[in-house]
């Protein structure tokens, strides 16, 4: 049973670095004609992108999937896997990676992760799969759906926010989950998820069918509630030739960007992808377009996709030319804390080569200042704003608990208390159920009140406000 529910969920997050930053670029010799420089249209300026996600949490994700586009050993076979890979177009070699959707407990809710049921992932597992570099989904918390009972709202609402608050408490890394992957698609799900905050949702099975055979992300996307397609693949579905249609499309100047998605990978049993036609297609990727073939695909987890066209979209910059300098500064004032990543591709369009790319403490940069390819890889990931604003949904004030609530609902506050405290209850529309104030660190607010559902709770201290969602039992 989990007690409480830290404000830090980043799906309930609007939370923006208040910042500029700038780097400069340092040309070899005099400029005959004046540079550009514009953002790629996918990490590492790679025509294409492709997405493979293992669902139900499966074992062989950690046991075969993982050795296999990393490198390791994998118990049937005597010789270690050597791993596949891109580069990050500055000669740099970046690991194939896919992502996990994940379910906390089975259908009858006991937690399978603990190594006492075959076929499924351990907890531990999940950090390791992290660390490496996966991303990991809300797949629900015990994979129930219209298909498999009968299902209220309360029970869909409670099979989102269980599972994150679950693998944020069971893991050693505190993982998040910015993404939702619906389970047996049960399209549902899709808009539940977006109410309660995450960011995008993809469905095998819904009514909205953006990115079937690829989405081109080339310009400005609308990314608010989108839910993209997945395309599953098995031994009774497999569909090579979609993705060679994507590929076929990602040039002249066009990117798409593609995502498939599996169970099983080490047997034949249904919803299954055999290990043999699951290595021959990572195979077939990599010697096409990967590290040792053209070098053109970004094999990704859909998270690392998306975060990208976010980033994309929500950093500006702007440039200054002086003499042999362009000085190119970054206004991150728009872009959200909750991304994971925050890497930005740079095509700079030049005559005049550069050898030398000066950045700021904590920014990391990989480079190619030669040829028609010339590129910058700037990383934001580990730079922090000393004075970040507080806004809507600040991390670290408070938490709530028990979420789901029954009759009272416990409000603590992280941060010392120096002025009265107002709280205001919504509805999702907005309407307003309960209002109160406190000047006490833990507070329990009463709301027996309130009907079933989904609610919004606003603390405000003086100017700062923050809040979150919680449901009522």
């Amino acid at each position: 049973m989990f007690k409480f529910t830290l404000i830090t969920l980043f799906v309930l997050s609007n939370i923006q670095i208040l910042s500029a930053q700038k780097i400069t670029i340092f040309f070899d010799n005099t400029l005959s004609t004046t540079p550009s420089v514009s953002k790629a249209p996918l990490k590492y300026n790679k025509d294409f992108a492709y997405s493979l996600t293992l669902d139900d949490a499966t074992s062989d994700a950690f046991t075969h999937a993982l050795p296999l586009l990393r490198g390791g050993s994998i118990k049937e076979f005597d010789t270690p896997f050597t791993g596949f890979s891109f580069t990050d177009g500055c000669g740099n070699e970046v690991p194939f990676r896919a992502g996990i959707a994940w379910n906390s407990v089975s259908f009858n809710g006991n937690d399978n992760h603990n190594g006492d049921v075959q076929g499924i992932m351990m907890w531990h597992q999940l950090d390791s799969l992290y660390d490496y570099g996966w991303d990991v989904f809300n797949h629900s918390y015990s994979h129930k759906s219209a298909f498999t009972n009968q299902m209220n709202t309360l029970d869909y609402v409670n099979e989102v926010v269980k599972n994150q608050v679950a693998v944020r408490e069971k893991t050693v890394k505190h993982i998040e989950m910015p993404v939702f992957v619906v389970p047996s698609g049960d399209i549902t799900y899709q808009d539940i998820a977006l109410q309660t905050g995450y960011k995008v949702v993809f469905d095998q099975a819904g009514n909205n069918l953006i990115g079937f055979g690829g989405l081109q992300v080339d310009g400005d996307l609308n990314l608010n509630g989108l839910k993209i397609h997945r395309q599953k693949i098995e031994e009774s579905i497999y569909t090579p030739n979609l993705l060679e249609n994507v590929v076929t499309k990602s040039q002249n100047g066009g990117h798409y960007w593609y995502n498939e998605f599996t169970h099983r990978i080490d047997n034949f049993n249904v919803n299954s992808f055999n290990f043999y036609s699951f290595k021959n297609q990572i195979q077939k990727i990599a010697d096409g377009w990967g590290k040792n073939g053209s070098d053109r695909v970004l094999m990704a987890p859909l998270q690392e996709v998306f975060e990208y066209l976010v980033l994309r979209q929500t950093i500006k910059m702007t440039t200054l030319i002086t003499g042999q300098k362009m000085e190119i500064t970054f206004d991150l004032s728009q872009v959200p804390t909750w991304l994971r990543r925050k890497t930005l591709t740079l095509v700079v369009n030049s005559n005049t080569t550069f050898s030398r790319v000066d950045v700021p403490t904590n920014i990391k940069k990989t480079f190619k200042g030669i040829g028609n390819q010339k590129i910058i890889n700037i990383d934001f990931s580990q730079y922090t704003n000393s004075t970040p604003t507080k806004d809507l949904t600040t991390p670290s004030v408070f938490r709530v608990f028990p979420n789901p609530a029954g009759d009272f609902l416990n409000i603590e506050l992280l941060d010392n208390l120096t002025e009265s405290a107002n709280l205001t209850i919504t509805d999702v529309s907005g309407k307003v159920y309960l209002t109160g104030h406190f000047f006490v660190k833990k507070y329990q607010q009463n709301i027996q009140s309130l009907p079933k559902g989904m609610y919004i709770l606003n603390i405000r201290q003086g100017t700062q406000i923050s809040t979150t969602k919680f449901c009522k039992n």
